[in-house]
């Protein structure tokens, strides 16, 4: 075997080795060199015919309905606070859900706890993916040739019209960027030739070459600064360098906290429109009972001739009126809901559902299987106490913490480091390019002299080692584009850009503050309103008790009064828990507006994703049982003041079963089939 195939042999086998390291995550040799395609073949098999098997894990139980309503299949419930409905959101929250089946409409706009991890480790645009611009890099080629040519002329053979030759080169070589711009190569390339040419030295020739080069730009692509931001090889209006991938990966944080916070807030939302939904039932349950029994007293009286049937007959349709409205607070219509960016940034009330669709719903956020043999039921009764929030200091809070302007800081951040790249290439391309180099020839590659008539000549190795063939260039490389007509429009479009990310930073600022403003007045209007509406209550239903006892003694009262009575008194019922709702929302607003929503309800976002923490046992139990003392809020400070003459805290209590019932164990065992 010739010398030139066993070292190209050998060359092969050296680069084989080389690939060893990247063996346990290359492609399978059986797949790229066999062209095995089972594994690909699989899974175009399933998606051809469209089977997927099913993941879900939840019980596939038939939900609730009306027809599971009945006196011989008694309710059962799982009590359920709102630091606990957090918590298993948390716990149970892959996806970041929202009630408006965005994971259906648009899956790949849906954020998932994998959201950082993917930014990280995303190989355009992530930080690893800046930094492996900087990696060194390692060539090595081995070309093999075969050749035989006819001259015209012998001088162009070297001395011979039939030129026979074998040549082999070799070429390894590592060139590592640095942050200078420079870029540092160390190449080493061998030649064998062996040819007939007759004024060869020797028939057979070994060359061996140690190249060092090191390419330093001067203006354009050079310094820190330039390539910290835009990396090696940037061109105008692209730049992916350490620190712009640095400012995405924060502006992707800021993005995920914010996917977070709707969450938390769409949790939060369902937790009071499911607490609504129990209450209104409550309502409805009292009206359709008193209902019952006015028609059972008028029926009583027809029969005993002591009353017309136009008064039964108006009973009656008061009573299925009512059973009606029963029917449907128990299972709700589909339609509206309580959902971030309904009317304000963290919603306003609509939870006006039944009590099935509003826990179906509840379910669905917190990531609990989607029907239960138990109910869940709210058991935190919202804040009755007036909290007033120092302006100024939610004002500068929301601008600071809210994180879509966080986000978009960076943006003009981002922008900023984009200018100062664009001026970068206003300058013309001078780099410094300076090279060193060692020759080795003799006719063996490494080993002793060889004679010859020049005398004995030690290998291509040997004389390597001498440092006597020697050679370094230094010089400069000019380039420059004559009126620097795309560099001029990369700094022009950059300094829009900016102005673009100020302006609309700007408008949110203003946005943030108007919105914090509304929900400050919508606190205000919804405690207000709970106070009218408990009033309102009272008088109703001092109204029906007096209706009631006139009846009932006997005494004459106009049948359109006990009518009209008793659905004022449920309609003050509903809109004072609406009312009551309605300001626990607001108040959440109030935390969603400032950027601290996620902080009042215990969730902590990290690197890795997010977490939540449960309250203290005495803090749990303040929460379930709030006090009904005034409570004001200035600034981080806390103060408790005597409570407001206006409201009765007896009847605000929601403990006190004396004018509102209690939770009951068989809520749905009253509508009659």
């Amino acid at each position: 075997m010739r010398p030139g195939w066993r070292l190209a042999i050998g060359a092969i086998a050296l680069l084989g080795g080389a690939m060893i390291p990247g063996c346990s995550t290359a492609p399978n040799y059986a797949e790229t060199i066999g062209n095995n395609t089972d594994q690909v073949n699989a899974i175009m098999c399933r998606v051809d015919e469209r089977m997927e098997p099913a993941l879900i894990e939840d019980p596939l139980l038939e939900p609730h309905t009306l027809l599971d309503v009945s006196q011989d299949r008694p309710q059962s419930y799982r009590d359920l606070t709102l630091s606990e409905a957090v918590m298993i959101a948390m716990t149970n929250s892959q996806v970041l859900r929202d009630l408006g089946a965005t994971v259906l409409r648009a899956p790949e706009t849906v954020s998932t706890t994998y959201q950082l991890a993917l930014q990280e480790t995303d190989p355009r645009f992530g930080i690893e993916a800046a930094l492996s611009a900087f990696d060194a890099q390692f060539d090595a080629n081995a070309n093999v040739r075969d050749n035989h040519q006819m001259f015209n002329n012998e001088f162009f053979g070297g001395g011979t019209n039939f030129f026979n030759q074998d040549a082999n080169d070799y070429l390894t070589q590592i060139s590592k960027p640095t942050a200078t711009g420079a870029v540092l190569s160390l190449r080493n390339m061998i030649d064998y030739d062996s040819n007939n040419a007759p004024a060869n030295l020797y028939s057979s020739i070994w060359q061996n070459q140690i190249e060092a080069e090191i390419r330093q730009p001067l203006l354009q692509g050079a310094g820190l600064t330039f390539n910290r931001i835009a990396g090696p090889g940037a061109i105008p209006g692209v730049y992916n360098g350490v620190l712009i991938a640095k400012v995405n990966n924060d502006i992707n944080a800021a993005d995920f906290e914010k996917n977070v916070r709707n969450f938390i807030s769409e949790v939060i939302n369902s937790y009071w429109d499911l607490y609504y939904a129990y209450r209104d039932l409550d309502a409805k349950q009292i009206a359709f009972e008193k209902s019952r029994e006015t028609w059972q007293a008028f029926q009583a009286m027809q029969t005993a001739s002591l009353q017309g049937g136009v008064s039964e007959a108006l009973a009656r349709e008061q009573f299925y009126r009512f059973q009606a409205e029963l029917k449907d607070s128990i299972t709700g219509r589909a339609g509206q809901r309580t959902q971030v960016g309904n009317g304000a940034g963290g919603g306003v009330f609509r939870g006006t559902n039944g009590v099935q669709l509003a826990e179906r719903r509840l379910r669905l956020m917190i990531g609990l299987p989607i029907t239960e043999h138990e109910l869940l039921r709210p058991i935190e009764e919202p804040e009755t106490a007036p909290v007033v929030f120092d302006w100024h200091t939610i004002v500068g809070e929301s601008l600071r913490r809210r994180p879509e302007l966080n986000e978009q800081r960076l943006v003009v951040k981002r922008r900023e480091l984009e200018l100062i790249a664009a001026r970068n290439f206003l300058s013309p391309q001078l780099d410094m390019v300076a090279k060193y180099r060692v020759r080795g020839m003799g006719h063996k590659y490494a080993g002793g002299s060889t004679p010859s008539a020049a005398g004995d000549l030690g290998s291509a190795l040997e004389q390597m080692s001498e440092f006597t063939n020697r050679e370094w260039i230094v010089g400069m490389e000019f380039s420059l584009p004559v009126g620097f007509r795309q560099a001029h429009a990369a700094v022009e479009n950059a300094e829009f850009m900016i102005a673009r990310a100020r302006a609309i930073l700007k408008e949110q600022e203003r946005q943030v503050v108007h919105d914090l403003g509304v929900m400050v007045a919508e606190t205000t209007r919804a405690y207000e309103q709970m106070e009218t509406n408990l009033n309102r209550y009272l008088a109703a239903r001092d109204a029906v008790d007096a209706l009631e006892a006139s009846r009932n003694a006997g005494l004459p009262v106009n049948l359109d009064q006990v009518f009209d009575a008793q659905r004022r008194m449920t309609e003050a019922q509903t809109h004072y828990f609406q009312a009551r709702v309605e300001y626990a929302i607001a108040l959440k607003n109030i935390h969603y507006e400032k950027g601290s929503l996620l902080e009042a309800n215990n969730v902590a976002l990290s690197s890795s994703g997010m977490s939540v923490s449960l309250p203290s046992a005495q803090t749990a139990q303040a929460e379930v049982q709030p006090t009904q003392a005034t409570v004001v809020t200035v600034a981080d400070k806390t103060e408790v003041v005597d409570p407001d003459p206006v409201l009765d805290e007896t009847s605000l209590d929601p403990n006190n079963p004396s004018w509102m019932e209690t939770w009951s164990d068989s809520r749905f065992e009253f509508i009659e089939k």
